[in-house]
């Protein structure tokens, strides 16, 4: 059983991976404004796994969701069951974000947040919380393709957002925001690669039918030539 396992585990403990050399890339350009802008981040890191628990779990919900249908050919519910999942997100990030909002001035004074720090905690609990649907987005593309054979789909979209898409983008909100800044190029680094990921799943899904056919065929194909070569091995 290790071979099919490997082949779906290797690729997603690489997209993994990605995460930490992401936050690192953050921290390093959030540490020039120092402290108080750590602090500032170190809250927001802490408050979204929090407010946004229930979309980290649903990657893992859906994925054998379409997985399933996908197995049994019903290629028309893998594309509802991932529409469905974005609407899903699209509702738990709004509501969230309203609630963040509503709260921003407790949620600060509760860390005792002040300048820069509190400026962080306010741009997260606004805009920047509405683009995690964006991640969302991400999480559940991952949950696609690795349950209908494209992993390494995940791997690449995930290191390309926090490395191509985060670089740049970080460097250059410091350079014009400073601190927000550099919340601000993270989250547009996810919307970059949150939408590639969302078109890229509705292509995989968009050609599962010709490709199962195709494999089908591959298959049939095997098994008339095996058939064939055991007739001339018997006549022999």
């Amino acid at each position: 059983d290790i071979p099919p396992i490997a082949a779906i585990a290797f690729p997603a403990i690489l997209t993994q991976l990605a995460t930490p050399v992401g936050q690192a890339i953050v921290t390093r350009a959030m540490a020039e404004f120092g402290e108080v802008a750590i602090a500032g981040m170190a809250i927001v890191g802490r408050l979204s796994p929090l407010a946004f628990g229930v979309i980290f779990a649903l990657s893992g919900a859906v994925g054998p969701i379409l997985g399933q249908n996908y197995g049994a050919k019903n290629f028309t519910r893998v594309a509802e069951g991932l529409r469905a999942a974005m609407l899903f997100t699209a509702l738990v990030i709004i509501s969230v974000s309203a609630i963040l909002f509503g709260l921003r001035g407790p949620i600060a004074d509760l860390f005792g947040a002040e300048g820069i720090t509190r400026d962080l905690v306010y741009l997260f609990c606004g805009p920047l919380s509405l683009l995690f649907f964006f991640n969302g987005a991400l999480f559940v593309a991952n949950a696609a393709f690795n349950n209908l054979g494209r992993p390494f789909y995940s791997t690449f979209l995930n290191w390309g957002r926090n490395t191509l898409g985060m670089i740049p983008l970080v460097l250059l909100g410091a350079g014009l925001f400073g601190a927000q800044g550099v919340l601000i190029g993270q989250a547009l680094a996810g919307v970059i690669f949150g939408v590639l990921a969302w078109w890229l799943a509705r292509r995989v899904i968009a050609n599962a039918p010709q490709e199962q056919a195709a494999e089908e065929a591959r298959q049939q194909e095997f098994g008339r030539q095996g058939r064939l070569m055991s007739l001339l091995h018997m006549r022999r």
